[in-house]
This record gives C-alpha cells, structure tokens and sequence, in this order.
C-alpha cells in the first residue's frame, strides 16, 4: 500500500513539475473590443507559419494595416530575433504576404479575420516563440505600431 501511495505521489509531482514549464498563452491586443488566438504554430523545415484569427467585438467594422519588416519582432526560445525579410505577413488566405505592411483591411463586426505571420530561417531546434509583437495601424482604435499586439509563449508544432 506504501508503495503505491509513493508511485502515486511521484506521478503527481512529476505531472505538476511538466504542468510548470509550459507557460500558457498570453495576448495583449491594447483594445477592449479586439480580441486574437493564436490557431496554430507549425514549423516546417525553417520556416514558421503562425495562425491568428483577429476578432472585433464592437458594434462596427474596423479598418486597420498591419506591418512585417522592422515594425514586428518576434524571438525563438533560443535566443533568435526575427524581423525585417525573416518576418511576413498575409491577411486573409491571401497569396500575397507583406514584408513592409500590408493593405488596409476591414475586420467586419464579429466576423473573424485570418492573419498568417511567416518566419524564415528559424533555428531547427527552436520549441516556442515566447514572444510575438504584430504592429497595426488601427485609428479607431488608438492603434500604431508603437503600441503593437505583444503574444507571449507560442509553443511550435514541428512534424
């Protein structure tokens, strides 16, 4: 009986030990009425393509442009910035990802937008993106790329 009350124990610790290390995700959009997820973070080979849905939760469409390049960062869990041509960004199921900023675009009243950000040449061996930091443009909202959207703790899916 002892014993099984330690293996029992053991699990429970060693499960909570695990539970510890990975870090939720956490988003700052900077606006009550805009709300992001992160759909998915999958790597293949060197590059990482990241999935958001932008969600406006207001009563109106909003009108907002988001930029790449120097304007957005995002940091692997090795240590690695990327930005500049190593960051990109597609709105919409578009073909056309944007390496300086993107068109202006609508996110419809509770309509749900797809954003896909595209890192290249990330390290191989890099598990997360502790950090994210999309700049838009957004004036009804008070929005610039001094006030970007920061997401913190993007685990990378790797087949």
């Amino acid at each position: 009986m002892k014993k099984i009350l330690l293996m029992m124990m053991a699990m429970f610790i060693a499960t909570g030990i695990y539970a510890q290390e990975e870090k939720p995700i956490k988003i700052i959009t900077n606006h009550p009425d805009f709300k992001v997820k992160v759909k998915r973070c999958a790597a293949s080979n060197k590059t990482v393509v990241i999935d958001l849905i932008f969600n406006n939760v207001s009563s109106s469409d909003v009108k907002m442009s988001a930029y790449g390049g120097s304007s957005s960062v995002a940091y692997d869990d090795e240590g690695n910035m990327y930005k500049d041509g190593n960051l990109q960004v597609s709105i919409a199921n578009t073909n056309s990802f944007y390496q300086y900023g993107t068109d202006s675009f609508v996110i419809p009243a509770d309509v749900p937008v797809k954003i896909t950000i595209q890192l290249e040449n990330v390290s191989a061996s890099a598990e997360a993106i502790p950090r994210l930091m999309v700049a838009l443009d957004c004036d009804k909202w008070g929005l610039n790329p001094h006030k970007p959207i920061i997401i913190n703790n993007i685990p990378i899916s790797r087949d």
